[in-house]
């Protein structure tokens, strides 16, 4: 999916559903889509320590559950996003969550293949009850850092 590099693990999509401790890349601003009905989206990019990754879709059109994200990574309850956000809106209200670590469940799909690989539809799942389950970002003596 990548090329190697020596201070990280190959990156290579979740496949099988668990529980996953996801870091969130904070996408550049020309990711960021604006809509000719007035939302904006972006695919966002999740990765673990051992190279696994998944990214999916978040639009300002459903905002709850870009708000469960937002909140859950950076550990304080979020209010939706309105629905006609810049793409500059949208990119502050998510940088609270980027370069957070957080335990995610999992839940991959098999969605076909694209240039031979396998695709995945992904379902994220979030622990229930209070804002715990952010982890600590600074790698341990035997982790690899990110």
């Amino acid at each position: 999916m990548s090329t190697p590099n020596q201070d990280r693990p190959p990156l290579k999509s979740i496949e099988t559903a668990g529980t996953y401790k996801l870091k969130l890349i904070k996408p550049a601003f020309d990711k960021i889509r604006a809509w000719e009905d007035g939302t904006v989206s972006c695919r966002l990019f999740f990765l673990d320590d051992q190279g696994n990754c998944l990214s999916k879709s978040f639009s300002s059109k459903w905002g709850k559950p870009l708000a469960m994200l937002v909140g859950k990574f950076s550990g304080k309850f979020t209010e939706e996003l309105r629905l006609d956000a810049t793409p500059a809106e949208f990119l502050e209200y998510i940088t609270p969550a980027c370069g957070k670590t957080c335990l995610i469940g999992v839940e991959a799909t098999p969605s076909g293949e694209y240039n031979g690989k396998q695709q995945f539809k992904y379902k994220l799942t979030y622990p229930k009850g209070s804002q715990k389950p952010v982890v600590n970002d600074l790698p341990g003596p035997d982790e690899v850092p990110y």
